[in-house]
């Protein structure tokens, strides 16, 4: 890879700044995208240009977005009967195939709501758990703590379970 000419210079920071796309950049200075690339890297951290707020893939992510948010509300309306038409079909499922279709089914259905539509933490409201937790924690520490001392044994230096093997092998040299 050759370092770009003080003309390639010129003309990577004027498309640069003209918010053109790295290919647009490599392909006006005969080089790969690639190596137009590694160029523009090093000519932000030299401080000949700056880093764009709004590159190719901040168009790309707006552009999701915007994609997401489209029809949402008649998204999750869709789903929504989906699941009504779900429970209502329950009751007719008398073959064990059809109630895991129909458990596929929910299953993909309450996933997509999800998706679409996560559910929002409650501020400030506790499920109770933690509450419980800490009325059962005095009651369970308080068993441990009338419990019989337990004494561990400092750790003692390995003996050899078999040392009458070796006195066995001195004696009995192996010819």
């Amino acid at each position: 890879m050759h370092v770009p000419t003080e003309d390639e210079i010129k003309i990577i920071v004027d498309l640069w700044n003209k918010n053109k796309s790295y290919k647009q950049i490599a392909d006006a200075v005969n080089a790969k995208k690639s190596t137009a690339q590694y160029w523009i890297q090093s000519l932000i951290k030299q401080g000949v240009i700056e880093q764009r707020d709004d590159s190719v893939r901040t168009n790309t992510k707006k552009a999701s977005n915007v994609r997401r948010e489209y029809c949402l509300e008649k998204r999750v309306a869709l789903i929504d009967a989906g699941m009504k038409k779900l429970e209502e079909m329950l009751p007719s499922i008398d073959k064990p195939s059809g109630m895991r279709d129909w458990f596929v089914a929910l299953g993909t259905a309450i996933d997509k709501r999800r998706l679409e539509d996560p559910p929002k933490p409650a501020e400030n409201e506790s499920d109770g758990f933690m509450e419980a937790l800490d009325a059962k924690a005095e009651e369970i520490w308080k068993d441990h703590a009338e419990a019989d001392h337990v004494q561990v044994d400092p750790p003692q230096p390995e003996a050899m379970a078999d040392s009458h093997l070796v006195e066995q092998s001195k004696s009995c040299p192996i010819t």
